[in-house]
């Protein structure tokens, strides 16, 4: 993942605005301020968050994307619009009126920093996606942010009771298509696109609605699948980039995770292990789900499973 940690000493609070806020949402902006209505703001658990805000906090303000949705589903999905705003000061009440439709008492005063669109996990974390989807669940309320390993694991469990997929084969035909990508792979857009994405999973998936994860070969709906670079796209070059042997198919029931921060890696044989990183909790149960040996391996693709060892999952080698 790309995302960038969180600033010290700095409290970030997540909420989700559907489709009827939009109003709301850009009279916000303009006023620079956020509010609740009492009996959102007034709940408990919301309330402490509020009354626990200060300036230098950040907001973010999720648009359009998620709504009331299942958490694997929500993994899968970009947020339309995320506006990350910054506290210029704390929890305060007002009953002046400053949105059409009523009045929200409990506000804050913010200023826009960052204004971001078609977000995904990859950008905020699975964490992330998280918070924002339980706003969406909880009236827009104020989340917090969850350890991704608790997210992850929740995810997880709630996968292992829904999904008991198949297997297929090791090779499939579609994964061997040569690509005709353009020459430039990012484009400005608040930040960087991914250009190659698309494409390279669309010619890993072909027509197929259904693909195996490529670490523990549960067969599972596309839309569970991720199709992730073995090597960190941020480091590799713009033709490994475009490398189908540099993609693997990874399931947001916990794969994706799990190696993308090196809790598993692949060795020279193509054997799936737990990295050092893993102990005798959670994580040791999550990684004995998966397969014995991954479905991507190859002799080209081991060159980046290689990086991936050595660089992420820190595996000391010879």
């Amino acid at each position: 993942m790309e995302h960038k940690a969180g600033e010290q000493g700095v409290t970030e609070v997540y909420v989700y605005v559907g489709e009827a806020g939009k109003a709301n949402l850009e009279r916000g902006m303009d006023k620079e301020v956020w509010g609740w209505k009492s009996g959102t703001a007034e709940e408990k658990a919301h309330h402490e968050v509020l009354a626990s805000l200060k300036e230098g906090d950040l907001l973010h303000l999720g648009h359009l994307g998620l709504g009331r949705i299942p958490g694997l589903e929500a993994q899968t999905r970009s947020v339309s619009q995320l506006i990350t705003t910054r506290l210029t000061g704390g929890l305060y009440t007002d009953d002046s009126h400053v949105w059409d439709d009523e009045i929200y008492p409990y506000r804050v005063p913010i200023v826009v920093e960052r204004i971001q669109h078609d977000v995904t996990k990859d950008d905020i974390g699975v964490e992330g996606i998280e918070a924002l989807r339980k706003s969406a669940s909880g009236k827009g309320g104020p989340r917090l942010l969850e350890s991704e390993q608790s997210v992850v694991e929740q995810l997880l469990q709630g996968a292992l009771e829904e999904h008991k997929g198949g297997l297929l084969g090791t090779e499939d035909p579609d994964d061997r298509i040569d690509l005709d990508l353009p020459s430039v792979l990012d484009r400005q857009e608040y930040g960087r696109v991914r250009v190659e994405q698309k494409k390279l999973r669309a010619v890993k998936l072909g027509k197929r609605t259904e693909v195996p994860c490529d670490l523990c070969q549960l067969t599972l709906p596309k839309r569970l699948v991720h199709t992730a670079h073995i090597k960190r796209r941020s480091v590799s070059s713009s033709e490994e980039r475009r490398d189908l042997e540099n993609v693997m198919f990874a399931c947001v029931l916990g794969c994706d995770s799990l190696f993308e921060h090196g809790y598993v890696y692949v060795d020279g044989d193509g054997l799936i292990h737990a990295s050092n990183q893993v102990g005798d909790g959670a994580l040791a149960t999550a990684v004995t789900r998966l397969g014995e040996s991954c479905t991507a391996f190859s002799k080209k693709s081991a060159p980046y499973f290689a990086w991936h060892r050595q660089t992420i999952a820190d595996v000391k080698e010879g």
